[in-house]
């Protein structure tokens, strides 16, 4: 559990709607996609994200700024991000419209003087699409980034990266995996769904070498960075679907899946097994999968790689339920599985598991 449970969302993303003519910035009313409800404040949000919000929407009123129409299809405004840094106190903002505008410069002026912050962006979506994507970001003020640490790990987080919404829990997440995990001196880790390289930071503190899998490009561009910037020569991340990374099982004298890991797009030549060497099975896996859970085909070809434990981070109790099944039944026997309040005030919980594999 948490010990303070208010003020604690490190990202807020705000809508821009229309009350009586009058621009508002706050969220959907519960169960409508048009209504939008000026939200002042939230309490579970830090005051500078809402102050943020505030300044953000004085200024655009300010500007006589008009509102995205979704009906219509025109307007301008359309979404607002707010992101913070627990450890720095780091301040982004991202402004999400449907072109360039003229006032940017101006906008973010005025709401510096409002609510002082790090950067100021601007993306660019287009489509009819209700969601705060597009192209960019594109920096008004300050780098397309801000600096958070997760249980003593110092990371980039790239301004559309994704992140744990809760960085002082997520810290207790995964000091519990990396308990669970115990990697060994000498002994590889693997970290799946690694996003921008966090846990795989950790392993690695212990584990050598440490290989992380990805799906999305720019997360394994963040991971390779934050791998710089922690002076890691022993991290290798590959970009793709894992199911897929994974398709070809260790065959006792190499593995291709080491051969898959680049870093800054060239073969990371220090982590490739050589072909005279045995594939030596990982001590570790930990694999935080999408709320959907793991693919049957993913979760057999992990097993097939031979680690001695799996540690499972899960959003999502049910999916958990089915892989963890799946595992029971080619090898793998469930001994712990630790809650961890991520989301206080909601339903929604992580788990984090552990798997040893039967003797």
């Amino acid at each position: 559990g948490m010990a303070d449970p208010w003020r604690y969302r490190n990202k807020m993303e705000y809508s821009f709607g229309l009350d009586g003519g009058e621009p508002v910035l706050g969220m959907h009313r519960r169960g409508s996609w048009r209504e939008v409800v000026d939200v002042p404040d939230c309490h579970l949000a830090p005051l500078e994200i809402s102050r943020a919000r505030q300044a953000v929407l004085t200024a655009c009123r300010a500007l006589e700024l008009p509102v995205y129409s979704s009906a219509a299809h025109i307007g301008l405004l359309r979404h607002l991000v707010v992101r913070r840094g627990l450890a720095s106190g780091e301040l982004l903002l991202n402004l999400f419209v449907t072109e360039r505008f003229p006032e940017e410069r101006e906008l973010a002026e005025r709401v510096a003087a409002e609510q002082p912050y790090t950067s100021f962006a601007v993306t660019v979506n287009e489509t009819r699409a209700d969601a705060a994507v597009g192209v960019g970001p594109f920096m008004i003020v300050g780098p397309p980034y801000f600096h958070e640490e997760l249980a003593g790990v110092r990371l980039r987080v790239p301004a559309l990266a994704f992140l744990q919404t809760n960085s002082e829990m997520c810290g207790v997440l995964y000091e519990t995996a990396l308990r669970y995990a115990a990697p060994a001196a000498g002994r590889s880790a693997y970290d799946l769904y690694c996003g921008i390289g966090s846990l795989s930071l950790l392993l690695a503190r212990q584990a050598a070498p440490v290989y992380g899998l990805e799906l999305q490009d720019e997360a394994i561009a963040a991971a390779a960075e934050n791998a710089r910037l922690a002076g890691r020569t022993d991290i290798a991340f590959g970009a793709g679907d894992v199911r897929k990374l994974l398709l070809d099982p260790p065959t006792g004298r190499d593995t291709d899946i080491a051969r898959l890991i680049e870093a800054d797009g060239k073969p990371h030549q220090s982590l490739r097994t050589p072909a005279t060497q045995p594939f030596a099975p990982p001590a570790v896996i930990v694999t935080d999968p999408p709320r959907a859970g793991m693919a049957r085909k993913a979760v057999e070809r992990m097993a097939l790689l031979g680690a001695e434990r799996i540690v499972f981070v899960s959003c999502n109790p049910a999916t958990l339920a089915a892989n963890a099944a799946q595992l029971a039944t080619i090898g793998y026997r469930l001994t712990t599985v630790t809650p961890v309040d991520m989301f206080p005030h909601t339903h929604h919980i992580e788990a984090v598991a552990l798997f040893v594999r039967e003797a």
